[in-house]
């Protein structure tokens, strides 16, 4: 059977979906800490000097900084309640045709042991 190209794909897709949102998040983290932390003076450049901005423009702070963090927050609290209610659906569900089948077999051994059983003792009696 040939492999397509799009199934390894598939396959690395959500880990690295799981390995960007963890150093999304711990980016953000660790700017959030050293714009609360750090005492910047003015006239630096490069990095400092993101962090300085961020520390005087608050507003933007929040939008760059604290908004993304609660929405990734949201989204994985979405995905676990999503994931659990998907296992929980998984088990519910209805049984397979060779389920069913299994099922019909086990009963039908349960009641013809029952009627041997009945006869033997009706034989005894």
């Amino acid at each position: 059977m040939a492999i397509k190209k799009s199934e390894p794909l598939k396959k690395i897709w959500p880990t690295a979906l799981i390995v960007g949102e963890i150093v999304l998040v711990l980016f953000l983290l660790a700017v959030s800490i050293m714009a609360m932390v750090l005492t910047v003076p003015s006239g630096t450049a490069g990095f400092l000097s993101f962090i300085l901005w961020l520390q005087q423009n608050t507003l933007w702070f929040f939008i760059l900084i604290v908004l993304p963090l609660i929405a990734l927050f949201l989204l994985n609290g979405y995905m676990l309640v999503q994931t659990i209610y998907a296992d929980k659906k998984k088990k519910d569900a209805k049984m397979t045709n060779e389920q069913l089948l299994e099922e019909a077999k086990r009963q039908a051994r349960a009641e013809i042991l029952q009627e041997m059983e009945e006869k033997k003792n009706a034989e005894k009696k």
